[in-house]
């Protein structure tokens, strides 16, 4: 049963970019969002030092990955057209200075979230929490991914509409 489900997810996100207006967020990222914010409420919900930094965090991410998926990643929609040499209408092209003036501030919000993901991964570290801390450390490489890769392609696609 666990399998077939499994697989059933897995067919329908590969369906999704074939149906799927350019202009959404691409599945695979609002997925790793939301899995990864399910996981910070579950592991806030624990007493003590651990929770309250793992609610910092949750409360820091969950607005910032809203703003991303609302202003930068739908245009990763339409990078594969664009690679492909075709562009369907766009409504309203991409307006560069906006475009790197919300990717400014969306930096300065992962440098938040990355700081409480920090000090969620200092207090599992002392005391032992070996799968918070590895949950801390995931969520900071997804972050950093976020600064190094999706952000300068999201840019270069709006650039190119």
């Amino acid at each position: 049963m666990h399998r077939t489900m499994i697989f059933a997810a897995a067919l329908s996100a590969l369906a999704v970019p074939a149906i799927a207006a350019s202009d959404e967020t691409p599945y695979a990222l609002s997925a790793v969002h939301a899995d990864f914010q399910a996981q910070l409420e579950s592991v806030a919900e624990m007493p003590g030092e651990i929770g309250a930094a793992a609610r910092a965090a949750a409360g820091l991410a969950a607005p910032h990955n809203a703003a991303q998926e609302r202003l930068i990643l739908p245009l990763l929609g339409w990078a594969d057209p664009r690679a492909a040499g075709g562009m369907a209408a766009i409504a309203a092209p991409a307006d560069r200075m906006r475009l790197e003036s919300e990717v400014a501030q969306l930096y300065d919000a992962d440098v938040d979230v990355v700081t409480a993901l920090v000090e969620l991964y200092a207090a599992a570290e002392a005391v032992g929490d070996v799968e918070t801390a590895r949950l801390a450390e995931r969520m900071i490489w997804h972050e950093t991914s976020d600064v190094e890769v999706l952000y300068p392609a999201a840019l270069m696609v709006g650039s190119s509409m």
